[in-house]
């Protein structure tokens, strides 16, 4: 077999080159990454390098390697990673080479966690303090009684927490004031609508309807129904509504763009209120360069098994860079609208702790189904109470190192004490959180949205692998915004991020979260030239900086996506 010095001579001598180019220093500084890329060098004998970044501060995202200073590319593929005296040689006449300047590089970023999608419309009726805390119920049921009185048809809203979480009958209290108009109040976060009688009546849904899969709907004591809508149920009452490929193609190409200049590179996309398959062909229309992994929500069924066979059976995406995953299912609700199924009684309510949306045998259908289907799942879980159910129920269907296999995701996860995430972490979780979740330092007179410490650190130091994604917006999507508010975390600083650690949450750990840990989210030989060359160092800049960075060069499967005008080099 030919040493890795003989395949770089070979290399060298077809491009007409010596093999004693390099100054016997940096050979010498060559040989230990060399030993490393025999394979590599395999390769680069039959073919140059397409791009060589060089004079970089290269953050890998591989424990191997750390930080290198360049890197070359060929075929969509990182080649070599080590310093500019081991890459510079590679290059040949139709390499183009990007000097960074000493900026820093890192992996494309990964958005682990978002939802898009067309806005919901812009409801007629407006409320005061929407939509946090929003309203309180004298200002709704003025606002519902006056914009009731001028005849003006369907009257929506949206409300905020204070609403969300008033345990009176809605029903009662809306039909009060407006008896005869159709009242149809949302929460924009999701997970809770509030109903009149004659919505209830023009929607054609009788008091005794039955609950669906995965929610619920609200009642009183003799039964009848309340008002509320919960968790699943909403696809009922507000119907699903159809979505055009085209809009929809607008949509993902608009959000591909925003992302290209953060220098995001996949997307994990929950896919709520449309189907898979409009948001395949949405997909297939706007041709983005991103790749995309779907996580397709369960359709209305009466059976775990239905609502997942209605995923799997579905049609394949045509393009390579779209996956599809899931089923995603909505264990509980949140802190906002208080159900979460909580450990403890929910701030304000002593008797109340949330509640899960799944029965204890549905819970366990659900499971074993998981652990015959090759489709990974991905569960929002939020509230202590339904993650310690969930992770005892794991394991007494099956051992942890059959779950290992699996990589079942928690979105969210903010109930997980050190105890459970040790637990989560030996049945090979991973766990999804959002920074712009985090709660705030409690201020005099703020409402107060969760009696939860939500976990950062603690997880890693458990063992857990971590993904951050946004679970937000267009202002909420910016990564750099989720990084400053990870590291900071300044309603509880032990929890912390360092930005390191935060970074490679948004890179390796995303990449794991979705099972392509050997493909991409990290800069090493062999991975996806999936790379971000960023307009400032995020690892040591101020944090009120971070929101402020851009990619000045974005690359997906080593083609670019983005790249400043400033930027471009000569070959």
């Amino acid at each position: 077999m030919r040493s890795s010095s003989q395949r770089l001579s070979e290399h060298r001598a077809r491009r007409g080159r010596p093999a004693t180019e390099l100054p016997r220093r940096a050979r010498q500084a060559a040989r230990p990454a060399l030993a490393g890329l025999a394979m590599l060098i395999t390769t680069l004998a039959a073919a140059e390098p397409s791009m060589l970044w060089l004079n970089a501060k290269v953050f890998t995202a591989d424990p191997a390697q750390p930080y290198a200073q360049a890197l070359a590319i060929e075929d969509g593929r990182i080649l070599a990673v080590g310093s500019d005296a081991q890459i510079r040689p590679l290059a040949g006449p139709g390499t183009r080479i990007v000097d960074a300047g000493g900026r820093l590089v890192t992996p494309g970023l990964i958005e682990a966690h978002v939802h898009l999608g067309p806005p919901l419309p812009t409801p007629p009726l407006a409320l005061p303090g929407s939509p946090l805390p929003g309203p309180t119920a004298a200002q709704l049921l003025a606002a519902v009684a006056q914009a009731a009185g001028s005849g003006s048809g369907w009257l929506s809203a949206f409300i905020g927490p204070t609403i969300a979480r008033d345990p009176r009958n809605w029903r009662q209290a809306l039909d009060a004031v407006a008896p005869h108009t159709p009242v149809m109040l949302r929460a924009p976060w999701g997970h809770v609508t509030l109903v009149n009688s004659e919505a209830l009546r023009r929607l054609g849904i009788p008091d005794d309807v039955a609950d669906p899969l995965g929610g619920w709907w609200g009642r009183d004591a003799d039964g009848r129904l309340d008002g509320g809508v919960y968790e699943h149920a909403q696809t009922l009452n507000t119907q699903v509504r159809p979505h055009d490929a085209g809009l929809l193609a607008m949509v993902f190409g608009e959000a591909a763009r925003r992302y290209a200049r953060w220098g995001v590179t996949s997307i994990h996309l929950m896919n709520n209120d449309k189907t898979l398959q409009a948001t395949l062909d949405g997909l297939a229309l706007a041709k983005t360069a991103q790749k995309w992994t779907v996580y397709a929500w369960a359709t209305p069924a009466q059976s775990v098994a239905q609502a997942w066979s209605d995923i799997e059976q579905a049609p394949r995406p045509t393009s390579p860079q779209v996956r599809v995953e899931g089923p995603k299912w909505m264990l509980d609700g949140t802190p906002l609208e208080q159900n979460s199924f909580q450990r403890e009684p929910h701030p304000g309510r002593p008797a109340w702790f949330g509640r899960s949306n799944f029965s204890q045998a549905q819970i366990e259908a659900l499971l074993q189904r998981a652990l015959t289907s090759p489709t990974q799942l991905s569960l929002h879980v939020v509230g202590g109470a339904e993650i310690d159910r969930l992770l005892k129920t794991m394991e007494q269907l099956a051992p942890a190192s059959v779950w290992r296999g699996k990589r079942v995701r928690l979105e969210h996860g903010d109930g997980l004490r050190p105890e459970s995430a040790a637990l989560a972490a030996r049945l090979g979780m991973a766990v999804v959180q959002n920074p712009t979740h985090l709660p705030p330092p409690v201020m005099p007179g703020a409402i107060i949205i969760t009696n939860q410490t939500l976990l950062l650190r603690s997880l890693l130091a458990q063992g857990v692998t971590l993904a951050l994604g946004s679970d937000g917006g267009p202002l909420e999507q910016n990564p750099y915004l989720n990084l400053m508010l990870a590291s900071d975390y300044s309603g509880k600083p032990a929890e912390a991020l360092t930005r390191e650690q935060a970074l490679v949450a948004y890179t390796a750990g995303a990449a794991h979260a979705e099972g392509q840990e050997r493909r991409k989210g990290r800069i090493a030989t062999g991975f996806a030239a999936d790379l971000a060359l960023l307009s400032q160092d995020i690892l040591v800049v101020p944090a009120s900086q971070l929101p402020a960075t851009t990619s000045l060069l974005t690359l997906v499967d080593g083609e670019v996506v983005f790249e400043d005008p400033a930027l471009r080099s000569p070959r």
